[in-house]
């Protein structure tokens, strides 16, 4: 239970805690949950992001993860926790979204933000209200951020302007540059607001009219804030990583994804949420305008595939490389997305797309049920994936085909020239990859694609050290001269 001083202090700055609220084996099973169904990846400028996968959106994002793994949903519906948001908000409450925040080492800040009515990391899209809320009840939107590791200043942790949540400061869209907006300091929102975003909303907010108070967290303790309330988390500037997980909370009055009724089922940051559910975690809908059940709806069938995807999706089975390899991947595709719809790949630019194309296309007429039996079936006969070797750069880069500068080039041109619609003759060798508008995740798609037509493995970074397409294609040409002469 909050105490009346806790209570006020919520009341008063907007925000309450740290909080023990949760056991530490309740701790445990989120952190093993999201450990084992995550996977590291390296972006293109060579941060090191978290990548999570929603199998109820078959999305890769860290956004409502409870809605398919229980540890998660056990957390954010815990007896406890709901005595605590019963005090303020009242008894009839609604968990409708949760979200994870990994801060790696050298992954930036989240910048001054407040939340009420739109829930968007890049620019506003004012046709779409992510909350619409009863004009006859005051609005309660209140998130409880719990700490997986210990959030302290160097690594990350929360930073309230206290009080801010009396005031709805005006949001400024398109006002700065997306590289510069809210959440531009975490990579695994930069495919959300480059190249389709030019520009991001700001606040029109002056931290100096506020006291702020900075909010050092141990694992395990969880802070309660309203969304109202101005704040952001600091750069892990240190070696260690901050894992940090959320959940949301409104009344059953307040409508969620209002424009789903409409048959609109994409939301403002692009994902799918057809799907959606909220929990009724206290009290009782008397509204019937929010989709509430216990659980996922997924059938056993469904449930067992999406198991198998995980196992495959985080390398928890070993795969063998050969036509196996094509057929889980192809499988997957026709039980998630029926048959294919996508146009055909250039096979010289795209080879292992084109490929992977074809084999998924031998399965149209297939439906996704028989194809969700089949992927279970072949999955289930992996054995266990043991860790393999990494080689470094340089030897992957030694072992490419023997391409000549002209040749790479040509092949950097025609990819940059498809996937960015252009003439060949607007690119130039000599400008950067970053000129183009190129995002780090396509950068990372491109290397991807490179290494295919080499016939070696890439490290993504390379799009960063070698940073036009005439310096990266001397490089990778370099290497393949001096072992072709080693070899003679």
């Amino acid at each position: 239970m909050l105490t009346s001083e806790q209570i006020n202090h919520f009341q008063q700055k907007g925000w309450v805690g740290p909080l023990n609220i949760f056991s530490p084996a309740k701790i445990a099973a989120v952190k093993n949950c999201l450990e084992t169904y995550s996977r590291l990846i390296v972006e293109a400028d060579g941060q090191e992001i978290i990548s999570f996968y929603n199998n109820i959106y078959h999305l890769e994002t860290p956004r409502d993860l409870h809605l398919f793994h229980e540890p998660i949903a056990n957390l954010f519906t815990d007896l406890a926790l709901i005595e605590f948001l019963r005090q303020i908000a009242g008894n009839d409450i609604l968990l409708w979204y949760t979200n994870v925040f990994c801060k790696l080492p050298g992954q930036g800040e989240i910048k001054w933000h407040q939340a009420k009515e739109y829930y968007t990391s890049s620019d506003i899209d004012y046709e779409k209200k992510t909350l619409l809320y009863d004009p006859d009840e005051p609005a309660i939107n209140l998130t409880v951020w719990v700490a997986l590791d210990d959030a302290e200043l160097d690594n990350g942790c929360m930073q309230f302007a206290n009080g801010s949540h009396q005031k709805i400061f005006p949001m400024l869209p398109s006002s700065i540059p997306a590289e510069e907006g809210v959440f531009a300091g975490i990579s695994a929102h930069k495919t959300v607001w480059q190249r389709e975003q030019k520009y991001s909303l700001s606040y029109d907010f002056n931290e100096r009219d506020w006291p702020l108070e900075t909010v050092p967290v141990k694992a395990g303790q969880a802070l309660i804030f309203t969304e109202k309330v101005m704040h952001r988390s600091f750069p892990n500037q240190s070696n260690r990583r901050r894992l940090a997980i959320i959940g949301r909370y409104v009344r059953p009055s307040t409508q969620v994804y209002p424009y789903r009724w409409q048959g609109n089922f994409i939301d403002e940051n692009g994902h799918n949420i057809e799907r959606h559910y909220c929990f009724l975690v206290s009290g009782e809908d008397k509204y019937g305008q929010n989709i509430i059940r216990p659980g996922h709806d997924l059938s056993k069938e469904e449930y067992q595939f999406e198991n198998c995807l995980n196992q495959v999706r985080f390398a928890q089975v070993q795969i063998p490389e050969d036509k196996q390899q094509l057929e889980i991947y192809a499988l997957e595709k026709q039980a998630i997305e029926g048959d294919c719809q996508e146009e055909e790949p250039n096979p010289i630019l795209h080879p292992r797309k084109y490929i992977q194309w074809k084999v998924w296309d031998q399965y149209r007429g297939m439906s996704r049920h028989e194809a969700m039996k089949k992927y279970t079936q072949l999955v289930a006969t992996f054995p266990v994936k043991n860790q393999t070797k990494i080689t470094s750069d340089e030897e992957n880069i030694a072992k490419s085909s023997n391409n000549t500068v002209g040749e790479i080039e040509a092949w950097l041109i025609s990819y940059l020239s498809e996937g960015l619609d252009l003439d060949t003759e607007e690119i130039d060798v000599e400008s950067s990859f970053q000129s183009y508008g190129l995002s780090s995740a396509e950068g990372v798609g491109m290397i991807g694609d490179l290494s295919d037509w080499l016939g070696t493995k890439l490290n993504p970074a390379l799009i960063y050290e070698y940073s036009n397409i005439s310096a990266l294609a001397a490089k990778l040409a370099q290497k393949n001269r001096i072992n072709s002469e080693e070899g003679q």
